[in-house]
């Protein structure tokens, strides 16, 4: 569990992950266009189904409040691989995201994940190192970055 302070608010919120045993698709499915404006971000129903069945997925709550999801799914013993980080837009730029994933980057040895020119900042900010730009990776004339936590910024941590 972690407490941030909000630099807007100035109060202390309760930013919790909590795995969801109950997987919904149609939650994640509904909840999708309260996050994500671009059409080529939108999972239709089958891909939910894919990716809930393979991944775990883990509320992030800010005062016993879901305000958005973390997909994690294992790449073999080491590698742990974010499949989505999201937020719902009004806990955004509230330091949420950032408590959130400090409890993410203890996770798996090797964290990885491919995020997009707007949420890569937030990645390299966070001790993320960026190996690789695959081109139109989410479509045509949209890139995808391939980023992974430096290893040494896990060990000091810990």
């Amino acid at each position: 569990m972690f407490e941030t302070e909000s630099s807007k608010a100035k109060a202390k919120m309760r930013v919790t992950l909590r795995k969801d045993a109950d997987l919904d698709i149609d939650f994640y499915y509904h909840r999708q266009f309260k996050i994500y404006r671009e059409p080529y971000l939108i999972w239709d129903r089958e891909t939910w189904k894919a990716i809930l069945s393979t991944c775990d997925v883990y509320w992030i709550e800010v005062d016993g409040r879901c305000t958005g999801d973390v997909v994690l799914e294992q790449k073999g013993r080491e590698t742990t691989y974010i499949v989505d980080f999201s937020l719902l837009p009004e806990y955004q730029g509230k330091g949420v995201g950032k408590a959130a994933l400090e409890k993410v980057k203890h996770m798996g040895k090797k964290l990885v994940a491919v995020t997009r020119k707007e949420t890569l900042n937030f990645f390299l900010k966070s001790g993320f190192v960026l190996k690789k730009r695959l081109r139109n990776y989410y479509n045509p004339g949209v890139d995808g970055y391939f980023i992974i936590l430096s290893t040494q910024k896990v060990e000091s941590d810990r």
